[in-house]
C-alpha cells in the first residue's frame, strides 16, 4: 500500500511538470413555412456538471439536450458539487437522496446493490455505454468509482427505446470527468473510520497552445478495513483521457478506465433468529461477526476498458455522435455464506463457495442528433443504430456442510470446491435501431421514440456438454406529453416500455424467457424564476411480465421467474439553492410492488417481493457562513427513512423501518477545502434486508471520513 501511493505522489510531480431557476422560455409560434434548420450548435470544450449544485440535463441518459425541464420524463441528476459536499464514497451513498432509488443495504464491499421503483439495477451505464452485466448476479457486477465522475444521472421508469435491453426500474448512467479548457489541478488525502486512508489526484488542462488538445488524469489509491472482522481491501484507480479538437466542428475524446479491488465479503448471510429477534437464550449476533474464513475469503476483481466519444457538426441541423466502449472484468471469489440455523439456534451451516467470472463487453453507439423546424412546431430529432456483444464465462463450485457457532466462532480449515456446479459461457449479441422526435409547439412538448431490437444469446454448458441458443425480436417505445405554463410548471403523461432477453438457465434449469414491461406515468415539474431549483412530482404504474426473483431455497444458486410483478407509487424531489448559502434536498417515495400474477399454485401471487419497502423519505441541508471570521464554514445534516419490508416473498415475516441521521461539516480558505462527514450519526444497529430466513444482513454502522483537498 505504501508502495504504491508512494507511486501515486511521483505521479502528482510527472503530470504537473507537463502542465503549462427558471420560468419556461416560451417562443412565440413562428409563421408557417417549409421545414428548415434551426442554428447549429459548435462543438465547444466539455461542460461537466462542476460549480452547479442545480442541474438541468441529461444528454448523457436522454442523448439529447433537451433540458429535464422539457423532458415528459421523470429524471434526477446528481453533480459533482453534491457529490462533493456529502463526501460520497460509492454510488450506493450518491443516490441516497433521490426518490424512487432504496440504497439501504450499502456495506456490501463489492458491489452497489440498490432498486429503482421497487425493480433490481444491475446494469450500468458509463457516458452512455453500457457495461458488462448478467440480470440477477450481482457478485460480479462492474463498479465505477465516484472520484472519476462529473455526474449521475438517473432515468426512472422503462428506457429501453434509448438503450436497448434495459431493467423495468430505469437507467443509472454515470458521466465521467472530462478533459478541460482550463488548467485544474487538485489531490485529495482521505482518512475514516475503520482504518480508512487513500490519496488521489485529479489534473487536466490542455497539452497545446491552441487549446486543441486536452488532457485529464485520475488516480486513486485507498486502504479500508470494515465493521465485520478480518475484512480488509485496497482500491487502486487510474482514468486518464485525452480530447482533440481538430476544428470547431469536431472532437474525439478517448478515455479508459483501470479499478482493481482487492477486498474479501462483508455483505454476511445471517439467520432471522439472532438479528431480527434474539434466539432462545436471549443473544443477539454482533455486527462484528464474519461468517466467512479469515484464511479463505478472498474478492479480486479487475475490470478495465477503453473508448471514445466522437462528435461532428455536419450542418447548421445536424450533428453526428459515435460512442464506443470495450470493457474487461475478471473476478476470482471465495467466500463462505450460512444456509442453515441448527436447532440450537447458535450454530449454521455454511456452504464454501469458489467463484470465477469474465466479462468481455463492446457496446457501439451511432447517433444523428437534428434540430429542424416545421412551420411552427420545432423538433429535437434523434436517429440511433446501437450495437453490442457480451461474452460471459462463469465458473462455481459449492461445499456444503461447514458450521460455525455465530455466538462463539472458530475458524476452522476450508477445502476450496474445484467448480463442480456451474461452468457455462455465454454469449449475448444485440443490434437496435431506433428514433426519437421531440415536438415543441408553443408551450406543448411531445416526445415519440420507438426502438427494434433483435437478440441472439447463445449458452454453453460444459458440465451438461450442451448448448442453448435463444433468438428474440422486440419493439420498444415511449410517448409523452407535456405543457409548459410561462410561470415554471410543467405537468406531464407518458407510457414507456421495456424488453430484456435473459441468458441461461433459472434455478431448476429452465431457459429464462423474455423480460418485459411496460409504465404509465404523471408528473409535475416546476421550476421557479426566482430560485435556482428543481421540484418534481410523479405517479406510476410499472408492470413486468417473467420477473427474475431469489428462489426460497437456500440450497439452490439462483432465481426463478414469476408471471407478473406490478410497482405502483408516487415520487417527490426537490433540488434547491434556497439561498446562495442554503441547499436543500429532500425525497420521498410510496411505492406498492406485489406480484399479481402467476402459476395456479404460486404462494407469492399477491404478496411484495423481499426488502422492498413500501415508504422511503429523506432529507438533507446545507448551510454555509456568508461572511465574518469563520466565513467558508459550512454545516450539513440529513436523515434516512427506510420503511419496513418483507424478509421473504412467502411475507411470512418484517424487517422493520428505520432511521439514520447524517451529519456533516466543511471548509473552504484559500486553495484548501476540508469536508468532515457522519453517516449513521447515532450508531443505530439496524437489520437493513432479508431476502430469506437466513439471508438477513446488518445496517452500516456509525462512520466517518476526512477528506482534505488541495486546488491550484
Amino acid at each position: 500500500m505504501k508502495r504504491k501511493i508512494a507511486i501515486l505522489s511521483a505521479a502528482i510531480v510527472v503530470a504537473f511538470s507537463g502542465t503549462p431557476g427558471r420560468g419556461a422560455d416560451v417562443d412565440p409560434p413562428s409563421e408557417p413555412s417549409k421545414a428548415k434548420a434551426l442554428p447549429g450548435v459548435e462543438v465547444t470544450a466539455n461542460r461537466g456538471a462542476e460549480g452547479r449544485f442545480v442541474i438541468d440535463t441529461a444528454d448523457g441518459a436522454a442523448k439529447t439536450d433537451v433540458p429535464v425541464h422539457e423532458t415528459p420524463q421523470s429524471i434526477s441528476v446528481i453533480g459533482r458539487d453534491q457529490l462533493d459536499d456529502r463526501n460520497v464514497q460509492t454510488l450506493n451513498d450518491a443516490l441516497h437522496y433521490t426518490a424512487g432509488v432504496a440504497t439501504y443495504y450499502s456495506n456490501d464491499t463489492r458491489n452497489d446493490a440498490f432498486t429503482l421503483r421497487g425493480f433490481g439495477a444491475e446494469f450500468m451505464y458509463l457516458d452512455g455505454t453500457r457495461l458488462g452485466a448478467v440480470a440477477g448476479r450481482g457478485l460480479d457486477q462492474w463498479r465505477v468509482d465516484p472520484y472519476q465522475l462529473d455526474r449521475i444521472e438517473v432515468v426512472k421508469g422503462p428506457a429501453s427505446m434509448l438503450y436497448g435491453l434495459g431493467e423495468p426500474g430505469g437507467v443509472v448512467n454515470m458521466v465521467s470527468k472530462m478533459p478541460t479548457e482550463d488548467a485544474r489541478h487538485q489531490v485529495d488525502i482521505t482518512a475514516g473510520s475503520y482504518n480508512h486512508y487513500g490519496l488521489g489526484i485529479d489534473t487536466s488542462g490542455p497539452l497545446s497552445d491552441d487549446g486543441r488538445l486536452l488532457y485529464r488524469f485520475i488516480a486513486q489509491e485507498s486502504y479500508s478495513e470494515n465493521q465485520v472482522d478480518y475484512v480488509h481491501g485496497t482500491r487502486t484507480l487510474l482514468a486518464p483521457s485525452l480530447t482533440w479538437r481538430p476544428d470547431d466542428r469536431t472532437s474525439l475524446t478517448v478515455m479508459a478506465t483501470y479499478l482493481h479491488d482487492d477486498t474479501m465479503d462483508s455483505n454476511n448471510f445471517l439467520p432471522r433468529i439472532g438479528t431480527l429477534v434474539p434466539n432462545d437464550l436471549g443473544q443477539k449476533i454482533s455486527t462484528r461477526l464474519s461468517t466467512s474464513n479469515p484464511g479463505y475469503e478472498n474478492y479480486d476483481k479487475t475490470q478495465a476498458s477503453i473508448g471514445y466519444l466522437f462528435e461532428r457538426e455536419l450542418s447548421e441541423a445536424w450533428r453526428f455522435r459515435q460512442n464506443f466502449r470495450y470493457a474487461y472484468l475478471t473476478l476470482d471469489n471465495q467466500a463462505l455464506f450460512g444456509f442453515r440455523l441448527l436447532a440450537d439456534q447458535q450454530t449454521i451451516l455454511r456452504a464454501a463457495m469458489n467463484l470465477g467470472s469474465s466479462f468481455n463487453n463492446v457496446d457501439l453507439d451511432n447517433q444523428f442528433l437534428g434540430k429542424l423546424e416545421s412551420g411552427p412546431v420545432k423538433h429535437t430529432v434523434l436517429l440511433g443504430l446501437n450495437a453490442t456483444s457480451q461474452n460471459f464465462a462463469d465458473n462455481e463450485g459449492y461445499d456444503y456442510g461447514y458450521p460455525l457457532n455465530l455466538y462463539h466462532p472458530v475458524y476452522g480449515p476450508v477445502q476450496r470446491p474445484d467448480y463442480n456446479d456451474t461452468r457455462t459461457r455465454q454469449l449475448q449479441q444485440q443490434i437496435g435501431l431506433y428514433a426519437q422526435d421531440q415536438m415543441r409547439y408553443d408551450r406543448w412538448v411531445l416526445a415519440l421514440s420507438g426502438r427494434e431490437d433483435a437478440v441472439r444469446s447463445t449458452t454453453h454448458d460444459y458440465l451438461g456438454d450442451t448448448r442453448q441458443t435463444q433468438t428474440n425480436h422486440a419493439f420498444s417505445g415511449r410517448a409523452g406529453l407535456m405543457y409548459l405554463f410561462d410561470n415554471g410548471l410543467a405537468p406531464y403523461a407518458s407510457y414507456s416500455t421495456s424488453f430484456l432477453p435473459v441468458a441461461g438457465t433459472d434455478a431448476y434449469s429452465h431457459p429464462y424467457r423474455p423480460l418485459t414491461s411496460h409504465q404509465v406515468e404523471v408528473g409535475l415539474k416546476y421550476q421557479p424564476a426566482a430560485m435556482n431549483a428543481t421540484f418534481s412530482a410523479a405517479a406510476f404504474d410499472l408492470r413486468q411480465n417473467n420477473t427474475l426473483t431469489q428462489v426460497d431455497n437456500p440450497m439452490l444458486n439462483g432465481s426463478v421467474q414469476q408471471g407478473q410483478t406490478r410497482s405502483r407509487g408516487i415520487e417527490l424531489e426537490a433540488t434547491a439553492e434556497l439561498t446562495s448559502q442554503l441547499k436543500l434536498l429532500t425525497a420521498y417515495t410510496l411505492q406498492e410492488v406485489k406480484v399479481t400474477k402467476g402459476s395456479i399454485d404460486d404462494p407469492t401471487v399477491g404478496k411484495a417481493p423481499s426488502a422492498t419497502p413500501r415508504h422511503l423519505a429523506s432529507v438533507w441541508l446545507d448551510y454555509t457562513l456568508p461572511r465574518g471570521p469563520f466565513a467558508g464554514l459550512g454545516f450539513n445534516a440529513g436523515a434516512q427513512y427506510v420503511g419496513a419490508s418483507y424478509g421473504n416473498s412467502a411475507n411470512s415475516f418484517h424487517v422493520p423501518s428505520f432511521t439514520v441521521f447524517d451529519a456533516g461539516l466543511h471548509y473552504t480558505l484559500a486553495q484548501w477545502r476540508f469536508v468532515l462527514t457522519a453517516n449513521n450519526l447515532t450508531d443505530r444497529i439496524y437489520v437493513a434486508r432479508c431476502g430469506i430466513d437466513t439471508r438477513c444482513q446488518y445496517g452500516q454502522r456509525r462512520n466517518a471520513m476526512l477528506t482534505a483537498r488541495y486546488s491550484w
